[in-house]
């Protein structure tokens, strides 16, 4: 999946909310649009090199999303979107084995007190899954969230609730990063949601984690991890 058609390079400087940092040009600075509300904690630090992509709209203030950051030589992929569109042309091309056996994918569907990222179906069953986007990582090992995430801890108990009346329920957890090799809720920052996600696959919910290889342009879904629960 491309991350843009061409990125420009930057110096990171500052968080200046939840969706904006202010970014260092060669000859001028310029606010960008941050696609996500997490801490980036190790990612978006001062001085770090990041890279843009130039998306000009009437509708916005900035010129520019922060698509990437450059870390000890890793490249991670910051946009919170993303995640769900590489697991959404998985599912539509069946190569994400643990789904391929569902034909229809249908996007952004209620269930309980949330909204979750697909209902698949097949002439057998349907199962719910949610995607989250995962860039926080510690001696190889991925971690989410890297914020309390009460709305995360929601979409798991209703994949729950859902596993628990007989549908299929996942939650698929994407490092956008090369660099680790293994996953595991961060228990130090949000014990609730790691609580949620054990109850969540003692009750039937599949918990599942990917690595993707990333380039300042581009990432690509890659190789599954082992999940430590």
């Amino acid at each position: 999946m491309r991350l843009a058609e061409r990125v420009t390079e930057a110096t990171f400087v500052s968080r200046r909310g939840r969706f904006a940092c202010l970014v260092k040009l060669p000859e001028s600075r310029q606010e960008v649009y941050l696609a996500n509300s997490g801490r980036l904690e190790g990612v978006l630090l001062p001085g770090r090199t990041v890279f843009l992509a130039e998306r000009p709209s009437n509708r916005r203030r900035t010129s520019y999303d922060l698509v990437a950051a450059r870390l000890n030589g890793t490249v991670v992929s910051v946009d919170a979107r993303v995640p769900a569109e590489l697991v959404n042309q998985a599912l539509l091309n069946q190569s994400l084995e643990p789904f391929a056996a569902y034909q229809s994918v249908q996007r952004e569907v209620s269930r309980g007190r949330s909204r979750l990222d697909f209902l698949l179906s097949s002439p057998r069953s349907q199962c719910f899954v949610e995607v989250k986007s995962v860039t926080l990582a510690r001696e190889r090992q991925a971690l989410f969230p890297d914020a309390p995430t009460l709305r995360g801890r929601r979409h798991v108990e209703s994949l729950t609730w859902a596993a628990r009346e007989g549908y299929g329920a996942a939650i698929v957890f994407v490092a956008q990063r090369a660099d680790v090799d293994g996953f595991a809720p961060n228990d130090a920052v949000d014990p609730d949601f790691g609580s949620a996600l054990r109850t969540a696959r003692q009750r039937g919910v599949r918990v599942y984690a990917y690595r993707c290889n990333v380039s300042p342009e581009e990432i690509q879904l890659a190789d599954e991890l082992p999940v430590y629960l």
